[in-house]
């Protein structure tokens, strides 16, 4: 009676918990949205999925036009799910005049707050149970709070990706795996469900690709199946899994969809290996040391060989449960940073799906001492815990500050006031004609009446000015700096197409476009302005 009165106390604490962390997003997700064009000057990705996300809660001439403009997404270098969910999330707000469709900073709060911030919260919880039960009440809230108040959970926090709603899949996986305590009965099933979940949102189900064979082993061990069943449950498990692929992506069932999907899946994953417009290097280990933004984003480096060292303590236990979810963590982590490692470029959130299982892991440290003793060391193991969490705070309330005042203190948003106060509009451009305007990815102008707004996921290019013929052009220094010299060629993807790119940064960096005459710049970027015939 104590235990369960234990793990229900245990669970209305997380609850209570999830609540809080939940509301204290909100006012920092309600900033960087005050336009659709704002999105791109914080979240590049945000602003390419934003009207994807709109056009599919867009009435059609029709039932048919309207459930297609729903189903047929367009942007599918994430999976349907995390659109699905993004729409169920928003679709309330289409009762609310003041809201649909034009205030994006309310649509958009609500999008990071559900798809984001709740699936994180969630998955905390999840973890948490697969790593104490819920039988201990202090280490599985220090443990829930450690996993909610990493800097990079924080950060993840504040943009709509896809990446929380995956972590969930992928948690739900090891819930179900844990649950089904090696029977490999209705919980197996549901684990393929979810992995197949999560491989349909954002391919990373792909991890469990040692993970569930090594699990089967195990049941096999304990002689639950016979030699002939672990092939029988392997195969019930990819049926399930890629059932599980097509129900949550039913686009597949579309030859032309399919095709589309699949040639943006294997773009992604050749970009992956390469880098999009430079070829880079994974300096993951550079020097033998691990990345300073790694150990300060999700663990010090202390509590990293903690979390290791428990996950092999948890291997050597004489829990079979125990012993089962360390195998099965570890064979999951292998795959994970197999292709984190091998990736061209590492980016903190790819991490989230590495270090969270571990970190939750670190309960199974206690399986190392004595029965007499475990005690006293989740006792220690709660200090340590509180410890990080403690060395957390201060990088998580300045994230916090910082996004809180990320708008008032943009010098893209900077750069576009001041253009609009001293230079707009520009009286050559005749009332009856449109004023051009090319900006790069982050520089700030929002659409208005009046003008035609372009920019370009390749970069800007003297073609495409002269094909444009803009009347100003707006470029980040950033890119400047980083394609405005002929060295960066040797790292090219594509070299006659990054010339094109080198060459017009370095006359920008020049303050000597042709045909263009220099305005102004900021520590953001530089304005051009066509000059006058």
């Amino acid at each position: 009676m104590k235990k369960h009165k234990t793990e229900r106390n245990v669970l209305w604490a997380l609850v209570l918990i999830g609540i809080i962390y939940f509301c204290i997003m909100i006012p920092v997700n309600l900033t960087g949205a005050d336009t659709p064009e704002m999105l791109e000057v914080f979240e590049v990705d945000e602003y390419a999925q934003f009207p994807h996300l709109m056009r599919m809660l867009t009435p059609g001439d029709g039932l048919i036009q309207t459930v297609r403009n729903f189903f047929i997404y367009l942007h599918y270098y994430y999976g349907f799910p995390f659109y699905f969910w993004s729409a169920v999330s928003v679709l309330p707000l289409k009762l609310f005049r003041s809201v649909w469709p034009g205030n994006t900073r309310v649509i958009v709060c609500v999008l990071r707050q559900m798809i984001s911030v709740l699936p994180m919260v969630l998955s905390a919880g999840l973890l948490t149970w697969v790593g104490t039960k819920f039988k201990k009440f202090w280490l599985s809230v220090v443990l829930d709070l450690l996993i909610l108040t990493m800097p990079a959970v924080i950060q993840n926090d504040f943009w709509w990706h896809p990446d929380s709603l995956t972590l969930l899949f992928l948690c739900l996986t090891f819930f179900f795996l844990d649950r089904d305590r090696l029977r490999c009965g209705r919980n197996f099933l549901y684990a393929a469900f979810f992995c197949g979940a999560a491989v349909g949102t954002k391919y990373l189900g792909l991890y469990f690709v040692l993970a569930v064979p090594a699990y089967l082993l195990c049941c096999r061990i304990r002689g639950n199946i016979s030699t002939r069943q672990i092939f029988t449950k392997a195969v019930l498990f990819l049926l399930v899994m890629a059932a599980a692929v097509l129900f949550s992506d039913p686009l597949l069932l579309l030859p032309q969809e399919r095709a589309e999907i699949l040639g943006i899946m294997k773009q992604q994953i050749e970009l992956s290996g390469t880098g999009i417009f430079l070829q880079y290097e994974n300096g993951f280990l550079e020097n033998g040391h691990l990345p300073v933004w790694l150990t300060e984003n999700y663990l010090r480096l202390p509590w990293l060989v903690l979390s290791i060292a428990a996950l092999i303590a948890g291997i050597l236990s004489g829990k079979k449960q125990t012993r089962t979810m360390a195998v099965v963590i570890l064979c999951y982590l292998t795959a994970a940073c197999a292709v984190n490692l091998n990736a061209a470029a590492s980016r903190l959130h790819y991490y989230l799906p590495v270090i969270i299982p571990l970190a939750a892991s670190l309960p199974f440290i206690s399986e190392a001492f004595p029965m007499r003793s475990q005690k006293y060391a989740q006792t220690g193991l709660c200090l340590l815990i509180a410890v990080q969490i403690g060395l957390n705070m201060p990088g998580d309330l300045e994230l916090m500050r910082t996004q809180l005042h990320r708008e008032e203190n943009s010098a893209s948003i900077a750069l576009f006031q001041t253009l609009d106060a001293d230079y707009l509009p520009l009286k050559e451009v005749p009332p009856e004609r449109m004023t051009r305007v090319y900006r790069d990815w982050k520089a700030y102008f929002p659409e208005r009446e009046g003008y035609a707004v372009k920019t370009d996921w390749d970069l800007a290019s003297f073609p495409l000015i002269e094909d444009w013929h803009p009347d100003l052009i707006l470029l980040e220094k950033e890119n400047i700096r980083a394609y405005g010299m002929d060295s960066v060629l040797e790292q090219a993807v594509n070299t006659d197409k990054m010339k094109q790119t080198v060459d017009f940064y370095t006359a920008a960096a020049a303050k000597s476009v042709p045909g263009y005459t220099f305005l102004y710049e900021n520590e953001f970027g530089m304005v051009f302005r066509k000059e006058l015939p």
